[in-house]
């Protein structure tokens, strides 16, 4: 009877042994993943793993049949700077307000709000092709002086395999049949991710895969979450984890944001998806953050981008996706790609900002902000142009290279052919006004490449420095351009390592 009691008593103590441990598991996963809104529908799937997965293949690619293109005779390239110099004298004697005055972007306010939690610094960051790149946040990483393990990403974009996007994965595979949906491109009824853009397919068998595995080879993630759109038709998918078997999973929960979730019973390392069946709309990855974390920095990039995706986007659907982990710092960074369309309307530029910005605000009402205008952009000029008076700038090239001198810059227009070299600088200077007019008043904060670069004129002076600063084409920057940006950003926004330090903890003697 005695042995039967104590088996009776070890049999309590094993069963409220087991539910401490299976509470500890749950709050313990609750703090590494952020719980999902209730408005995006949750699939939880287990799955087995390998302890020696191979390396991630994608199908290679079909090669292009090769085109010999013919040597141009009559290359465009940097105007000379006596060209230069002569229409930057012009811009700024005729200019409404003065343009890359120094200091008028310094500020010693610290970007966040003074009760910032110590254990991490939550940011997110949305531009175009210039940090999709991911050369200007490299940088800010670095100078946060935080050891590589510190560092992390929670959110990776459905950007994926697009030419210029640099992203947090040691791998990415996107088979044919899968095409990008950018906001702001995008048609009313294709809601986005958190990264504005998704990838789309209908075609039966088209696949993704990715390699989760951290920068040194090693699985670290133990579950992620795919965001997804869920259709009123059936969808299936066949997952794959470590290269085993494919599991097929049907997705009926109910239409609008969804989440499904991989939980592996140890660290995932590569993760395929199959679409058996239906239109599988594709908006991210998602996944839990180490408990070492002190900067969390996910950037969403998109070359090409513009911030109308922001006033496009469904409000509703981008909710769904920050959960209870929203972020202290978000960035926006656009206007490079809204410059290029001409006849430029500042009129129509200030009030889709306005609207973009709004809607953004309203995911992030209580995040510090800033607004970052772009930098300066040069223009080409044939070799042939460089030297020849603005009247004979037609020539057997057909129509001039660019548009007619504005006024006051004509005289030195006939050094480059006939060309406006600062057509691209007024633009970005208003876009740049405008910016900061709607920063303001959003109480956010502005920050402008262009004035960074020392004004009109930057582009032409970046691309002659050594190493060169600006890139070939005299839109995007050079890998030492992008950090100097940085730099740049990093002095008048405070970012230092002291950001980072903790405050030693109080002494219970005090």
């Amino acid at each position: 009877m005695k042995r039967l009691s104590l088996l009776r008593r070890g049999a309590v103590l094993l069963c409220l042994w087991l539910l401490v441990a299976g509470w500890a598991m749950t709050v313990a996963q609750a703090q590494s993943m952020p719980p999902v809104q209730s408005r995006a529908a949750l699939t939880s799937l287990r799955v087995q793993t390998s302890a020696h997965a191979p390396d991630l293949q994608c199908t290679p690619a079909r090669p292009k049949p090769r085109v010999d293109k013919p040597v141009d005779a009559d290359p465009p390239e940097v105007p000379d700077d006596e060209a230069v110099q002569s229409q930057v004298r012009d811009f700024r004697l005729n200019a409404d307000v003065p343009v890359g005055l120094p200091g008028a972007t310094r500020s010693t306010a610290r970007l966040w709000r003074p009760d910032q939690p110590a254990d991490a610094l939550r940011v997110g960051i949305w531009g175009d092709s210039h940090l999709a790149a991911g050369f200007f946040t490299s940088e800010l990483v670095r100078l946060s002086q935080l050891p590589a393990d510190q560092v992390s990403s929670r959110f990776v974009p459905a950007n994926m395999n697009r030419p210029g996007v640099r992203l947090p994965l040691r791998k990415s595979c996107v088979s044919p049949h899968w095409q990008y949906e950018p906001a702001h491109v995008a048609s009313a009824g294709a809601a986005s991710g958190p990264g504005l853009v998704n990838l789309f397919s209908q075609q039966a068998d088209a696949w993704l895969a990715w390699d989760l595995r951290n920068p040194q080879g090693e699985p670290d993630k133990r579950s992620v979450r795919f965001f997804y759109q869920q259709t009123s038709a059936p969808l299936s998918v066949a997952i794959r984890v470590d290269d085993g078997p494919e599991q097929r999973i049907d997705l009926q929960v109910a239409e609008g944001p969804a989440v499904l979730e991989l939980v592996g019973d140890a660290p995932l390392s590569t993760v395929h998806v199959r679409l058996v069946q239906g239109a599988f709309r594709w908006q991210g990855l998602e996944w839990p953050l180490p408990a070492q974390t002190r900067l969390q920095l996910d950037v969403f990039g998109y070359p090409g981008a513009t911030v109308a995706g922001w006033r496009q986007a469904r409000p509703d659907d981008l909710s769904a996706w920050w959960g209870s982990a929203a972020y202290d710092v978000v960035v926006l960074e656009f206007g490079t790609n809204e410059g290029n369309v001409q006849p430029f309307d500042a009129s129509a530029y200030a009030q889709m900002l306005q609207t973009s910005v709004a809607a953004w605000r309203s995911q992030f009402p209580r995040a510090a902000c800033v607004l970052v205008a772009p930098g300066d952009r040069g223009v080409l000029v044939r070799r042939s142009q460089k030297r020849v008076p603005a009247a004979s700038a037609h020539s057997a090239h057909g129509k001039a290279q660019a548009s007619t001198p504005a006024k006051g810059a004509k005289a030195s227009a006939t050094l480059a052919g006939g060309a406006d070299l600062l057509r691209f600088t007024r633009v970005h200077a208003q876009i740049g006004r405008i910016q900061q007019q709607v920063a303001s008043a959003h109480g956010c904060r502005y920050w402008s490449m262009l004035d960074a670069m020392g004004g009109a004129g930057g582009a032409y002076r970046w691309a002659k420095q050594t190493p060169a600063l600006m890139a070939r084409d005299l839109i995007h920057f050079t890998v030492p351009g992008y950090q100097r940006l940085a730099q740049s950003f990093a002095q008048d926004m405070g970012w230092n390592p002291a950001v980072f330090a903790h405050s030693p903890a109080p002494s219970s003697a005090d």
